[in-house]
């Protein structure tokens, strides 16, 4: 598959649904990754998403992809496509927010036992509540990995609901 490294802003901007265009005389699908870079609380060399490429430049957003490393580039290149795991929701979208509330109704509503620190035990979380929530915790998790964070500040915000990543 052909990719291209743009910076982190304008791969950021598209993935939460706003256009971008790029200057390439390309048209059709790609992965696109972030540029190298030294910006805090943003990602560097990391694979963010297939979008769709028109003859004009215009960039349509198609599905996020789960992080991994992409080494920076200048130009486009080829990416092996065994590398590339479509995210089956856009964390950055407004399906992670239907997502965290239903599991935050299920919360509100829950009256069973709950771990010796108040938690709900996984067991209880019916499967299409929780499988979604473990999907993000392990998108989040790895998605910092990829994050200029020299404070730490970054990772304190990634707080995954399910510790069994």
């Amino acid at each position: 598959m052909r990719a291209l490294s743009i910076s982190p802003e304008k791969l950021l901007t598209m993935i939460i649904g706003q256009p971008i265009t790029l200057d390439i005389s390309y048209a059709g699908q790609l992965l696109l990754a972030s540029t190298v870079h030294q910006q805090p609380n943003l990602p560097s060399e990391m694979a963010g998403a297939l979008a769709e490429v028109s003859d004009t430049g215009q960039v349509k957003f198609i599905t996020l992809v789960h992080p991994f490393k992409v080494i920076n580039r200048d130009e486009l290149f080829n990416i092996d496509e065994s590398n590339i795991h479509r995210e089956p929701y856009n964390w950055f979208g407004p399906q992670a927010l239907v997502i965290e509330k239903k599991m935050q109704d299920f919360i509100n509503s829950y009256d069973g036992p709950v771990t010796e620190d108040g938690a709900i035990p996984r067991q209880y979380i019916p499967d299409n509540i929780a499988e979604p929530i473990i999907l993000s915790d392990k998108y989040w998790q790895d998605y910092a990995s990829f994050v200029n964070d020299p404070d730490g500040n970054f990772a304190k915000q990634i707080k995954p609901i399910f510790k069994i990543i």
